[in-house]
């Protein structure tokens, strides 16, 4: 690594990354005029190529966080037959996916990270020897995250942590930033086993949120805490359903149990849609092979 970029993570190291994360946070949900968050929303969409396939609400929006977290016009993301697949929960690049051995995920270029660092609770047990996936968002895509199966949510764990950039840079200059950066992993019971959805915070994303409960990262006092809903309270979910959205930021680590799916032909660096299939679910089918 050169000498500039050491400097640079020494320098995130040093700073108050969740505070002022937090603060850029406060700032994206100020309301500002319409005119003026026009400008900044048409500038920003131009920098970073925004899609025209969002929903804009009556009036416009109100702050830029809102239009952040846009929600996408009806048709705009088929989703493809989820019957025996698994899809993308969000639009993103892939940056990695395969194995997890034993316990060990393998980022690009060989940086290794421990799944029982990613979740520091019993449940890590449940992926070993199990498969995985990386998938970035840039500034510019679509950031509000869905069911990649269809099940139950089954509970979540929250992890305060750091919250460094997520950019190539940093993921590959400090080793296990993954499992340093504050993160919140949903966990869905479906017919092909346990599958986790992990939102990884970054810089400047002021906050993660669910959609299936009233839980959210980045508070000012925060402890980890791992939730198991009682069965009444779980929430069925299908493939495509939304579980939750990026508030500014970042990455998705998508987590199945062991002999649970078969990842179709991706190359790390390909783009992928959210609803588009990333791979068959092996015990689904099976059982649909069974029947037919």
């Amino acid at each position: 690594m050169n000498s500039s970029k050491s400097l640079v993570i020494f320098i995130y190291r040093i700073i108050p990354k969740s505070l002022i994360s937090r603060i850029i946070g406060c700032i994206a949900r100020i309301p500002l005029p319409r005119t003026v968050l026009n400008i900044i929303i048409r500038k920003y969409s131009r920098v970073y190529g925004v899609k025209d396939e969002h929903i804009i609400p009556p009036g416009g929006f109100k702050s830029f966080d809102e239009f952040f977290t846009r929600r996408l016009k009806e048709g705009s993301h088929p989703l493809d037959d989820a019957g025996t697949a698994a899809l993308s929960p969000v639009d993103g690049r892939i940056d990695q996916l395969g194995e997890i051995r034993e316990s060990t995920l393998i980022q690009a270029k060989g940086i290794e990270y421990s799944l029982q660092h990613l979740i520091p609770s019993d449940t890590y047990r449940k992926f070993l020897w199990g498969s995985f996936m990386t998938l970035y968002l840039s500034p510019g895509d679509y950031h509000r995250i869905h069911a990649p199966v269809s099940g139950v949510v089954t509970g979540y764990i929250n992890l305060p942590g750091t919250l460094f950039t997520v950019q190539d840079w940093m993921v590959k200059g400090l080793k296990g930033l993954y499992v340093k950066n504050e993160r919140i992993i949903t966990y869905i019971e479906s017919q092909a086993g346990l599958v986790g959805v992990c939102k990884i915070g970054a810089m400047n994303v002021g906050r993660i949120t669910l959609s299936y409960c009233d839980t959210r990262t980045n508070r000012t006092f925060r402890r980890a805490r791992e939730v198991f809903f009682e069965e009444r309270a779980r929430t069925p979910i299908r493939a495509g359903d939304e579980v939750g959205a990026f508030h500014l930021g970042s990455t998705v680590i998508l987590l199945f149990q062991n002999n649970a799916i078969v990842f179709d032909d991706f190359k790390p660096g390909q783009t992928i849609r959210m609803g588009k299939r990333i791979g068959t679910l092996k015990n689904l089918q099976k059982k649909s092979e069974k029947s037919s």
